[in-house]
C-alpha cells in the first residue's frame, strides 16, 4: 500500500519503518525539515515532502503522527482531500475532541481513531525504533463510525506491527487515560520541576538519586509540544484526578506529621495491591526494545 504519513516524530518514524518491513511504500510529510532528512537516513521513510499535496490524492492510507492539537487543525483538510477510498487514522492520545471534530466531516467513514499504547520519553525520529509497537495495545476509538473497508485496512496495518487492538468509546478513552496516563505524566512533570533540584545542596542529586528517582522523573523528558495539548484537551478528566491526588498527598502528609503509623500503614498496604492489579497484571513488565544505543521501552 501507499502509505502517508504526516509527523515523522518519534511515532511517526517508528511506524514508518515497520510498515516498510512490510512491503509498504512510506511517503514523510513534515514542517521540520530536521526531521524529514533523519526520518530519511533511518529507513522510516522512502520520500520526504513538507506539505500534503498529491501525498493525500494517491494514498491508500493517511496517519496523523502529530500533537493532538495539529490533529484538530490539520484532520478537515486531509479528510477533504484524500481519494474516497484512502483511509485516515490518527496516533492521538486523546479522543473525544478529535471524534466529536471528526463527526462533522463528510468523510467521516473513512477517519479510524487510533491510540498505541507504546512510546518512551524521547522525542523526534532520531528516537524511533522498528519495534517500538510490538505486542503493544492500541486503542480504536468509536469504531462503528467508521466504514468496514476502513476499518479493514486500518486493522491490517495494525496487525502488521504486531499490536493487539482495544475498543472503546471516546468518551471513555478520554476518562480512563486521564487516570492511566495523563496523570501519571503530570506527577512527573511536577516532581522533576522542583526547584530544589537547581540549589548547591542538592549537587549530589545524581548519584544519590537512586532507581525510585529515575523512574519516577522518566516522563519528566518527554516533549511539551506533545503533552501540553493533552492536558488542555482532557482537562475537564485530568483535573478532577490531580485534585484526589493532591487529597490523597495531604492525607499521607497529615499522617507523617500526627506520626499516625497505623493510617500511613494502611495507604502502604492499599498501594501493595493496587500495584499487583496495576503492574502489567502482576507481572514484572519486559523490556520491549532492547538493542544498541535504543532506549528501553516499556509498554503501558
Amino acid at each position: 500500500m501507499n502509505i502517508t504519513i504526516i509527523g515523522t516524530g518519534l511515532i511517526g518514524c517508528s511506524m514508518g519503518m515497520a510498515l516498510k518491513k512490510s512491503g509498504h511504500h512510506i511517503r514523510g510529510i513534515d514542517n521540520n525539515p530536521m526531521h524529514l532528512e533523519k526520518a530519511l537516513a533511518m529507513g522510516g521513510i522512502d520520500e520526504a515532502e513538507a506539505s500534503p499535496g498529491e501525498a493525500l490524492e494517491s494514498a491508500d492510507v493517511v496517519i496523523l503522527c502529530i500533537p493532538v492539537d495539529g490533529i484538530i487543525k490539520l484532520l478537515p483538510d486531509v479528510l477533504n482531500n484524500v481519494g474516497p477510498h484512502t483511509t485516515v487514522m490518527d496516533m492521538g492520545s486523546t479522543k473525544e475532541d478529535i471524534c466529536r471534530l471528526a463527526d462533522t466531516l463528510n468523510r467521516r467513514a473513512n477517519f479510524v481513531a487510533a491510540h498505541p499504547m507504546a512510546g518512551v520519553e524521547h522525542s523526534g525520529p532520531m528516537a524511533a525504533h522498528v519495534d517500538l509497537f510490538r505486542h503493544a495495545r492500541v486503542i480504536i476509538c468509536d469504531p462503528q463510525k467508521s466504514s468496514s473497508q476502513a476499518l479493514s485496512k486500518a486493522m491490517t496495518l495494525l496487525q502488521e506491527l504486531n499490536m493487539r487492538a482495544l475498543f472503546m468509546e471516546s468518551l471513555q478513552h478520554d476518562r480512563q487515560l486521564a487516570l492511566v496516563s495523563h496523570l501519571p505524566q503530570f506527577i512527573a512533570y511536577a516532581l522533576a520541576s522542583l526547584p530544589q533540584f537547581d540549589e548547591p545542596s542538592f549537587e549530589d542529586w545524581v548519584e544519590l538519586g537512586g532507581g525510585g528517582l529515575q523512574s519516577s522523573i522518566r516522563l519528566g523528558k518527554s516533549s511539551a509540544d506533545m503533552w501540553m495539548p493533552v492536558f488542555q484537551q482532557n482537562k475537564k478528566n485530568l483535573l478532577p484526578f490531580i485534585d484526589a491526588y493532591m487529597e490523597k498527598l495531604t492525607e499521607l502528609k497529615n499522617a507523617v506529621e500526627q506520626q499516625d503509623e497505623e493510617k500511613i500503614n494502611g495507604a502502604i498496604q492499599t498501594a501493595n495491591t493496587n500495584y499487583e492489579k496495576l503492574n502489567y497484571r502482576g507481572e514484572k513488565p519486559a523490556v520491549a526494545v532492547e538493542t544498541q544505543g535504543a532506549p528501553k521501552v516499556y509498554y503501558s
